[in-house]
C-alpha cells in the first residue's frame, strides 16, 4: 500500500529498530551528543552514519521540532483552495463525496501542492487549477475525449496519465 507523508513519517519511525538498531530516541540523542548545528548539517552528519536521506530529515524535523505541515489535512486542503482557487471549494468537496462512496478504503491524503486518493495504491490526483479542479487518473488507456489531456506532469505517480478539468462555471 501507498504511503501518504504523515503514513510515511510514522513507519519510518517504527521501523527504525529494525532498519537501523536504534529507536528514534536513541537517534536524537546520538544526534545532540554530536553538537552538530544547523538542519543540513544535521542530516549530512546522520547520513554519515548511514541513515537514508528520509530517515534522517525526519529524524532532525522530529528533533528541532521542526512543523510537520501533514500533521493538518484540513490546513493543507483549505491552503490549496484559497485565493483565487476559493470558488472551486465547493466542486472538491462534490467530488470527495463521490469518490468516498466507492468504499471504506478508499483515503485521501493531501498534500501541499496536491491532494493524492488512494485504494491500496494512489489512483488519482486531485488540485485546483486557474481552469477548474485537475482532476488527475491512473488508468491503463486514456479514452478519448476533448476534456482529457495528458498531464503537465506526474503528480505524485506516473501511473497518472489523464487530467480532466472540471469547472461548473464552464460549459464542460
Amino acid at each position: 500500500m501507498s504511503l501518504g507523508p504523515k503514513q510515511m513519517e510514522e513507519a519510518i519511525f517504527r521501523n527504525l529498530p529494525k532498519n537501523t538498531g536504534k529507536t528514534l530516541d536513541e537517534w536524537v540523542k546520538a544526534l545532540v551528543k554530536s553538537k552538530v548545528k544547523g538542519i543540513k548539517e544535521q542530516i549530512i552528519w546522520l547520513k554519515e552514519q548511514g541513515l537514508g536521506s528520509v530517515q534522517a530529515a525526519f529524524i532532525v524535523n522530529n528533533h528541532n521540532k521542526v512543523e510537520n505541515i501533514y500533521d493538518d489535512g484540513d490546513k493543507l486542503i483549505n491552503d490549496l483552495f484559497s485565493g483565487e482557487n476559493k470558488k472551486y471549494r465547493k466542486e472538491y468537496d462534490a467530488l470527495i463525496k463521490k469518490i468516498k462512496l466507492f468504499g471504506k478504503d478508499i483515503s485521501v491524503r493531501p498534500c501541499k501542492t496536491y491532494i493524492p486518493v488512494y485504494r491500496k495504491k494512489q489512483f488519482a490526483t486531485i488540485r485546483p487549477t486557474k481552469h477548474g479542479v485537475a482532476i488527475g487518473l491512473a488508468i491503463k488507456e486514456a479514452p478519448k475525449s476533448k476534456r482529457i489531456v495528458p498531464p503537465l506532469n506526474n503528480i505524485g505517480s506516473e501511473r497518472i496519465i489523464i487530467r480532466i478539468i472540471y469547472n461548473a462555471y464552464s460549459e464542460n
